[in-house]
């Protein structure tokens, strides 16, 4: 399938209909978008699949298969997509906070991306599971949404933090990274038993007022206020309802 299919798909499964000409609204538009309707998800990797790490071969994942995935596959394609609409963007590193180890991830333990605009460079995140919905402008920056409070600052001469209500989220550096530099940190994800994602089943994605979540069996919605848990047996059933994903060759 040649790119500019591939690139229709991902637009029709955004609903994207209106000017694409690259600005700060179509931007913050995209976002919100990709967040409310495509999952971050493990499912590759709970079923044991390991791909390769390409921009083809996320890009044929999301647009085509319309499933979702983790931060070097979301990112990656959501990055292809920027560019293919003309925006300038760069994929970033970043090390994700770990609260029981009280301590950063490994370099390239994360993807994300800088978006340049007239106005700014702008932190980007679609693959990060719940973090903030609107781009964070750089050096400094405080938005605040219905997942929180997010602060982007500066902690030293090339590292900077994204923290949520004064809790670590994230630090990253600046430079622009190929996305080979990112293979080794994805089949750790993929394959290592110290990987969050290799320990069960997580399928979540942002709503306009909380978030859906399938942890393991147990489904757990948060609308503001309210939080609501409970259990889904038929795990194929729950993801086709709920994230609109199809079981596909005998998995799902």
């Amino acid at each position: 399938m040649s790119n500019a299919a591939l690139m229709d798909a991902y637009l029709r499964r955004l609903g994207v209909d209106a000017d694409l000409t690259p600005s700060w609204p179509l931007l913050c538009d995209l976002v919100t978008r990709h967040v409310y309707r495509v999952p971050f998800e493990n499912l590759d990797i709970i079923n044991e699949l390991r791909p390769e790490l390409s921009t083809a071969g996320v890009l044929h994942k999301l647009a085509i298969r319309r499933r979702g995935g983790f931060c070097y596959e979301l990112n990656e394609a959501f990055r292809a997509l920027l560019t293919h609409l003309g925006f300038e963007v760069r994929r970033i590193e970043a090390r994700v906070w770990s609260e029981p180890r009280q301590k950063f991830g490994a370099p390239f333990d994360h993807l994300a991306l800088v978006v340049s605009l007239p106005e700014g460079e702008y932190l980007t995140d679609v693959g990060f599971g719940d973090n903030n919905r609107t781009p964070l402008r750089l050096p400094a920056d405080t938005v605040t949404d219905i997942s929180g409070a997010y602060t982007l600052k500066q902690t030293s001469n090339e590292i900077w933090l994204l923290s949520r209500s004064d809790d670590p989220l994230y630090e990253m550096t600046l430079t622009e990274q190929p996305l080979l530099a990112f293979a080794a940190m994805y089949r750790h994800h993929q394959t290592s038993p110290d990987s969050v994602f290799t320990k069960g089943l997580i399928c979540t994605r942002a709503t306009p007022t909380g978030r859906t979540t399938l942890s393991r069996e147990h489904l757990i919605a948060v609308d503001r206020a309210n939080r609501t848990e409970s259990v889904m047996p038929d795990r194929d059933q729950a993801l086709l309802r709920h994230f609109g994903i199809v079981k596909e060759n005998g998995t799902c």
